[in-house]
């Protein structure tokens, strides 16, 4: 045996959220009873990533458990026993097999029952590592040359694959319009991209692009949750951009999981390379305030996992000043490259090197951005077309570029 296995000899046990009587049944006994370390609760799907811990005990009903997270955490190497309750029939259990969970137990067994099942299958699991362990030491993969020497068996080189690029889009004055416009300029250099409303005060792409409201992001998140895939949530615009539909009504906001979100986001990377992410302005963390994180919760944390950061304001004193709060917000939470874009503006050219030194002054931000006014945009959008070639399209171009830029394929230079 490792000395890692032997330093683990009693399995550390996580315990998601649950109100059901168990949890408080199991913590106690096996404070009092060798053979297991209840390390702690696992109050949602990111800590449930983030914790240390060899076993995790779940409830068929907790709300953050999906079959993308069981399949997460099992990347880790880790245990996942659900837990149902026999009395409601098969309903729990046959619902912990089809997400994948390596075994099950009553909810209604007994706190030594709870700890001999989370033994058998801990213990078996260790023999197992400890034996791939060895094979693996042992068996180092070699050729024959002529020569009679041992020589490594040569890697084979993999191709060089796009990089993910995951850009939020924030604030006011025609954010989505920005939003749509840099869609279509990764559209427009061949790049696969899709863009996702996750506003939950003003969700608007749908309309914006004259698509359906439906399906949309409560369709992809309820998809996700259930077969680890979204299904064919996202939509195709004429264009060929993907488009995936924000909320029906902003009442339904709570339906967003914070976690919800963050997987969608990642699993859409993965398929479409490039993703423009439209987030409401508010960036507060009203956790404190009783723990209605949802609303505010997934513009905070998208803009954890983006690789670059928007930001759209009105060229006025009070919209400056808006600007450097969300900047200031968003500096809390990432390092990310911030794009500031002034929409709407005029032609003068003072008030311009005026609001980029005020910025200057406060933030250094990757650029500052005036986007003048083009009246061609306002039939684009009741048409549900995309930004027409002229003034708009031809100022938003550098930050678009500089969002392509991400989505390089590694080795290769620029795109072109």
């Amino acid at each position: 045996m490792t000395s890692q296995s032997a330093r683990q000899s009693e399995p550390a046990v996580a315990v998601g959220s649950s109100q059901r009587p168990w949890v408080a049944e199991l913590m106690s006994y096996a404070h009092d009873h060798a053979g297991v370390r209840v390390v702690g609760t696992v109050l949602s799907g990111r800590e449930a990533v983030e914790q240390d811990y060899d076993v995790l005990l779940i409830d068929d009903t907790t709300s953050y458990l999906t079959k993308r997270l069981i399949d997460r955490v099992q990347l880790l190497r880790r245990i996942v026993i659900g837990v149902y309750e026999g009395t409601r029939g098969d309903v729990g259990r046959a619902k912990l097999a089809e997400l994948g969970v390596d075994a099950v137990i009553d909810a209604e067994s007994s706190p030594k029952e709870f700890l001999t099942r989370i033994r058998s299958i801990t213990d078996q699991r260790l023999v197992d590592r400890d034996f791939a362990e060895i094979v693996a030491d042992e068996s180092v993969s070699v050729v024959e040359e002529d020569s009679g020497v041992l020589m490594a068996e040569p890697v084979e080189s993999t191709p060089e694959m796009p990089r993910q690029s995951v850009t939020v889009v924030s604030g006011s004055n025609g954010v989505t319009e920005i939003a749509v416009g840099l869609a279509a300029h990764l559209a427009r250099r061949g790049l696969p991209v899709v863009i996702v409303d996750l506003d939950t005060m003003e969700p608007a792409v749908a309309q914006r692009m004259g698509m359906e409201l439906s399906p949309n992001v409560l369709t992809a998140m309820e998809s996700l949750r259930f077969t680890g895939e979204i299904g064919t949530a996202v939509l195709t615009h004429d264009t060929g951009i993907g488009v995936l539909a924000g909320l029906p009504s902003p009442r339904e906001w709570e339906a967003c999981g914070v976690d919800d979100a963050a997987d969608l986001i990642a699993v859409l990377g993965a398929a479409h390379t490039n993703v423009i992410v439209r987030v409401n302005r508010h960036l507060e963390d009203l956790s404190p305030f009783g723990g209605a994180e949802g609303r505010f919760g997934i513009a905070r944390r998208l803009i954890v996992d983006a690789d670059q950061l928007v930001v759209v304001g009105d060229p006025s004193p009070t919209g400056v000043t808006s600007v450097l709060a969300w900047i200031g917000e968003a500096r809390a939470l990432s390092g990310a490259p911030v794009h500031v874009v002034m929409n709407h503006c005029g032609r003068s050219l003072y008030q311009q090197g005026e609001i980029t030194e005020e910025i200057g002054r406060t933030f250094r931000s990757a650029s500052v951005t005036f986007i003048p006014e083009d009246h061609r945009i306002h039939k684009a959008a009741w048409q549900g077309d995309l930004p027409p070639i002229g003034r708009f399209v031809k100022a938003l171009d550098p930050v678009g570029a500089a969002i392509a830029a991400k989505s390089a394929v590694a080795g290769q230079g620029s795109v072109k």
